[in-house]
């Protein structure tokens, strides 16, 4: 029997449905929809949750990279000072009988705090819907994207290229559901799915209902 929903609401049939509507408010109703609804089939269920489980881990991983990236430079080092007479150097210095001295940022500070907040942004920019992904092969796609977002920025410098390489690698080797390939010539990264649906569902449900 076709199932209807009202919004967010289920029902078994349009006669259910149709009562439900006219119950409501007139504002409610202004913006209420009836549309027929089917369930989710239980191959697609399954997909669904791999695919979660899949964005978990590369959000985790995600996440934990970004705090990887956290600025950890010496504080004498996140700022330089310049005398009147052109002597620049990193705080480290003997400055305190300089004449006439600025004080200014190091670039070493400054290339630690662009890489930390790349990946920040980074990391933001994988927030959102997936549930477009409805076919084992764009598991695939869904992973090489999240990994490309977190890894392809203008504003990234080599440092923060290499990091979150050596990262995803790491991450990959402790996962099998996630695979891993680099190509050297055009010094790519790719990620792909690697599991099997049917396997992780069951894993799921098993250690979801103990």
């Amino acid at each position: 029997m076709q199932q209807y929903k009202v919004n967010n609401t289920v029902f078994p049939n349009i006669e259910e449905a149709t009562y439900y509507d006219s119950m409501l408010s007139k504002a409610a109703q202004a913006t209420a929809t009836i549309t027929p609804y089917t369930p989710p089939s239980k191959a697609s269920k399954k997909l669904s949750v791999v695919r979660n489980i899949l964005i978990r881990d590369m959000l985790e991983w995600a996440g934990s990279f970004v705090h990887s990236m956290t600025p950890s430079v010496d504080p004498c080092w996140m700022y330089s000072v310049e005398d009147a007479n052109g002597f620049s150097d990193a705080g480290d210095t003997w400055y305190e009988d300089l004449e006439d001295v600025t004080y200014g940022n190091n670039l070493m500070w400054e290339d630690a705090k662009e890489d930390y907040e790349g990946a920040v942004s980074n990391f933001e920019c994988l927030f959102g819907n997936y549930n477009s992904v409805t076919t084992v092969e764009g598991l695939s796609d869904m992973l090489n994207n999240m990994y490309h977002t977190m890894s392809d920025h203008s504003s990234e410098t080599d440092d923060y290229i290499g990091a979150v390489r050596d990262s995803i690698e790491k991450m990959c080797e402790g996962n099998d559901n996630i695979a891993h390939s680099y190509d050297h010539p055009s010094r790519r990264t790719t990620i792909s799915f690697s599991g099997n649906v049917d396997a992780m569902y069951k894993a799921y449900m098993l250690e979801r209902n103990n």
